[in-house]
């Protein structure tokens, strides 16, 4: 036949080529697939990510790619495939705060707390181009995560943009009393009449950061009167009345103790406010107590307030090692250098002295632009 047929040999090639390029045009261009991904993006997230997935095997450097197609993951409920979307995207643009942010997101449903912070974090520094719907979301996530890591006040400095724009949504509400609370703990599980405390606190909270004082006053006169007994009660009361009232919010603080005596929060608060009083020996008591409660990321502070009083004191000695174990835990916290300064200061240890100031110096310039801590001074 081949000698009947010469020319068959080279026709199947041809025929192949033919089917292929015909094969190929009726699939959908790289253009057409990121366009109908992005259609689909919140309205069909399964189908969009699928999308995204073909386009990226066509340009697996497409960055925007990684990073929409980890959106529409994590919308489909496939956060560990998300995970890994981001992580490809970030690698490609390390510049796109959202990406960042959102893989942070991605990384707390997948309960690696520590990493979704830092990764927020990140995020937050880089910038969330403007989308206030999305920062609101990264916020009140981060702030839920902060709660769980007993890091209340971060928790709080969270909320507060969002309640200053007049977002009162439950979810802000709820993790704001949380906070308040000093509760390191989610709403799952929670008694209906816990609930109800961390509703009213958030309610009071939200009040008071919205600078509504009226509305404020009433939710905390009325979480007293419901709720007097139960555990972090006072102590929010008592974080209400430090601006007005110090003498006033310590009570609270010791009534938050006497019905809750492993509450360090409001151990810390009693010793710093004892020891500003120049009763450093009630200070220390309080500090000590809460050294013996406070999760161990938080020891550290319990030290430095132990320090300020040893200083207060006159032990210069213990308040020297104790702001030692302080700056060792927390090497980039400028307020522990500068007390630490202080005491090598009235030590006569000019040398150290010196040399913590300088650290003070260069580290307030780097987390405090605006010169709030000026205030400090080293006479």
């Amino acid at each position: 036949m081949s000698r009947r047929f010469p020319g068959i040999r080279l026709l199947f090639p041809l025929l192949l080529f033919l089917l292929a390029a015909a094969a190929q045009a009726q699939q959908p261009s790289f253009e057409e697939l990121a366009a109908r991904a992005q259609e689909l993006l919140d309205s069909k997230p399964a189908e969009a990510a699928a999308l995204y997935q073909q386009a990226l095997a066509r340009r697996p450097d497409w960055a925007e790619g990684w990073l929409y197609g980890g959106a529409a993951l994590y919308q489909a409920g496939r956060f560990a495939e998300a995970t890994d979307s981001f992580r490809k995207g970030v690698a490609l643009a390390p510049t796109k705060g959202t990406g960042w942010a959102f893989l942070g997101l991605a990384e707390a449903e997948l309960d690696n707390p520590e990493q979704a912070l830092a990764d927020i974090r990140k995020g937050e520094e880089l910038g969330l181009s403007g989308n206030w719907q999305f920062e609101v979301a990264v916020r009140i996530k981060a702030a839920q995560l902060l709660v769980r890591s007993s890091s209340f006040d971060d928790g709080m400095a969270q909320l507060v943009p969002i309640a200053k724009r007049g977002d009162n949504s439950p979810e802000v509400q709820e993790t704001m009393g949380l906070c308040s609370l000093a509760m390191p703990q989610s709403l799952a599980g929670l008694s209906p009449e816990r609930r109800a405390v961390v509703d009213l606190t958030g309610k009071a909270a939200w009040a008071l950061v919205s600078q509504r004082p009226a509305e404020a006053a009433a939710a905390y006169r009325e979480l007293l009167a419901r709720f007097p007994d139960q555990p972090g009660v006072h102590y929010s009361y008592g974080l209400y009345l430090m601006e007005t009232d110090m003498s006033a919010a310590v009570t609270e603080f010791r009534k938050e103790v006497a019905n809750n005596p492993g509450h360090w929060p409001s151990l810390v608060v009693i010793g710093s406010a004892e020891t500003r009083r120049g009763n450093a020996e009630a200070g220390l008591e309080a500090l000590r107590q809460a050294l013996k409660a406070a999760p161990a990321k938080y020891r550290w502070l319990c030290h430095a307030e132990i320090g300020r009083a040893e200083l207060t004191a006159g032990n210069l000695v213990q308040a020297i090692a104790d702001f030692g174990i302080a700056e060792r835990a927390m090497p980039g916290n400028a307020q522990v250098h500068f007390f630490l300064s202080q005491a090598y200061r009235r030590a006569g240890r000019k040398a150290d002295a010196q040399r913590e100031t300088a650290e003070f110096e260069k580290l307030k310039v780097q987390q405090d632009p605006l010169g709030v801590l000026n205030g400090l001074t080293f006479k």
